[in-house]
């Protein structure tokens, strides 16, 4: 397997697809293959096969983009293996170099034919430093970027310095490859994952002290941060003066300034630690372990079984660690991948639509008509519907028989938006709405009423929009009406009137006094009316129409609120007082 991954497109635009496409034709012309073929073809990754000199490479591309980040890993491996792999050599080289100078960085992953120059625990030295290094690169490229580099400390910066010149002269096809990692001591790799950065304290003697405290009031903590002040600028005036003199105050020097520092990033504990399943101290002392044994098969010393199953033992406990460890953070890196490439995805989208609908909207200001999208087709049907039925919940608020429920219509899906409930004789009326939302020039939209009493379906009504259409006149040189925008909402007058029929014919408004506080003899509700004055007539039920037995008063005539005929009060008051 080879894998090398490309940091940072330089170019404008970047399509994935046609990327890939014309690398591996190129590819293909300059090393005279004879087939290439791409199998495979996803959002964030493609596969294609390439038949080199009658034998058959895979080459895996998968794009990575995070924080505005892009990365594109590559994947090469072979068919069969083959010791001294010509062309495999020539491919991973061809695809770099036609790459690299689209990308601001290269950095090299993985190459196992490295590696088949070793004995068989030499390349599990391998496996686990460059393990390691990979996690290393990823992860830190993910949270600092391409440059994390610099952060690192000048023994190694240095190092990786004086050293990558020896090896690209030697290698002058990696020349343009960043290979920092591959070139570090193993026993340096550790050293970046406890690596921490310093910033200065808030507090330190650095910062100024209030100057209206007394010095007799003044805290310990004040009083010593003016001493190594002092103390600092003793030394810094003596090194000033003579340059010599700092070797002998640097112990000094150190430990005054280490003081005034704390812990900017603790690399470990930011970067490292939420994929790694064991700490940090634990790690460490596995990797000195496999340190020692790696040094002793580097340096061609003899082996015996037990060193080798020795070895072999703490390689698989760290490569189990540090394979882990990669996979939950590709894990975590795809799923954030995923949800960036959706958001750039949507993001496009939402930028043609807001194109489009500023070219529309000036198309339509030219031709001097309207031209609305879904979302203001809906919002201008709203204002309307909500005018019309608050309207109605106005002119019959002062009912104190019904309940009235409006709500405002998504016109998404049928829904119903307002209902009258009549709580003493159990009757309702409602309103249900469907929309046929069109934003094409020159299309109709409608909205479809459908009235219902005590949920029989009465009466439908329908609105309707028609949105504007223009077209270039070439003669004139400008775009002119084809069709006008028009809404037509007559219907919503002839809904108000309708439900008050309804209203008027099956809820008449009825008092809670003018009902029997006995029931009905046929439904069993307390809806008997008792009032001469509206239309029901006396002992009549509001609810099933059956005509109840009421009380008379004898001697005035008058309706009781019971069944019985008896005297009313009034009557036996009168009597009372003859």
């Amino acid at each position: 397997m080879i894998r090398f991954v490309m940091i940072d497109i330089k170019l404008n635009t970047f399509d994935f697809e046609k990327y890939t496409d014309e690398l591996m034709i190129n590819v293909k012309t300059d090393l005279n293959s004879t087939d290439l073929s791409f199998y495979l073809t996803e959002e964030s990754r493609r596969r294609c096969y390439l038949n080199l000199a009658n034998r058959e490479y895979f080459i895996d591309f998968i794009v990575i983009a995070t924080h505005g980040h892009f990365q594109l890993k590559v994947d090469i491996s072979e068919k069969e293996r083959k010791e001294h792999d010509k062309e495999l050599h020539d491919l991973k080289i061809k695809i770099k170099d036609l790459m690299v100078g689209d990308w601001k960085e290269c950095v090299w992953l993985t190459d196992h034919q490295s590696e088949e120059f070793a004995e068989d625990l030499y390349k599990n030295v391998h496996s686990v430093e460059n393990s390691l290094r990979r996690v290393i690169n990823t992860v830190l490229f993910h949270n600092l970027g391409g440059d994390w580099w610099k952060f690192m400390p000048s023994h190694l910066t240095n190092k990786y310095s004086t050293r990558i010149s020896g090896y690209q002269d030697r290698a002058p096809s990696f020349k343009n490859v960043h290979a920092n990692l591959l070139s570090i001591d193993t026993d340096d790799l550790v050293s970046i994952l406890n690596f921490k950065t310093y910033k200065m304290k808030d507090q330190s003697m650095f910062s100024g002290s209030d100057p209206f405290i007394p010095n007799s009031l003044q805290s310990e903590e004040v009083v010593k941060k003016k001493k190594d002040l002092g103390q600092f600028k003793y030394i810094m005036s003596d090194v000033i003066n003579n340059k010599k003199s700092i070797e002998s105050h640097q112990k000094v020097l150190t430990n005054l300034l280490e003081e005034q520092m704390e812990i900017d990033i603790d690399f470990w504990e930011e970067f490292f630690s939420p994929w790694f399943s064991c700490t940090l101290n634990e790690f460490s002392g596995k990797w000195r372990h496999f340190s020692t044994d790696r040094n002793h098969v580097a340096h061609n010393k003899l082996i015996d079984n037990k060193l080798y199953q020795k070895f072999k033992k703490s390689m698989k406990d760290l490569l189990e660690i540090i394979t882990k460890a990669e996979e939950e953070f590709e894990k975590y890196l795809k799923e954030e991948s995923t949800q960036f490439l959706e958001y750039l995805k949507q993001s496009a989208i939402e930028e043609s639509y807001q194109r489009k609908l500023e070219e529309k909207q000036s198309i339509a200001e030219e031709a001097g008509i309207e031209i609305l999208d879904t979302d203001q087709i809906i919002s201008l049907f709203q204002e309307h519907i909500t005018t019309a039925f608050e309207d109605i919940g106005d002119e019959i608020y002062y009912r104190t028989d019904i309940n009235i429920i409006y709500n405002q219509p998504l016109l998404t899906t049928p829904e119903k938006i307002f209902e009258i409930e009549n709580y003493i004789i159990k009757r309702s009326i409602h309103v249900e709405a469907e929309s046929d939302i069109d934003e094409s020039e020159g299309c109709t939209s409608t909205v479809k009423f459908s009235v219902y009493s005590n949920n029989h379906f009465k009466e439908s009504f329908e609105i309707s929009y028609v949105n504007g259409e223009a077209e270039f006149n070439e003669d004139q040189g400008n775009f002119m009406p084809k069709t006008k925008d028009e809404l037509n909402i007559s219907a919503l007058e002839n809904i108000n009137s309708f439900i008050h029929e309804l209203l008027n014919d099956e809820m008449p408004e009825v008092s809670e006094d003018d009902l029997a506080p006995f029931a009905c003899e046929e439904c069993r509700e307390y809806t008997v009316n008792l009032s001469e004055e509206n239309e029901y007539g006396v002992g009549i039920c509001i609810n099933c129409g059956h005509e109840n037995e009421v009380g008379e008063c004898p001697r005035c005539h008058a309706t009781l609120d019971q069944k019985e005929d008896v005297l009313c009060e009034s009557c036996i008051a009168w009597i009372n007082e003859q």
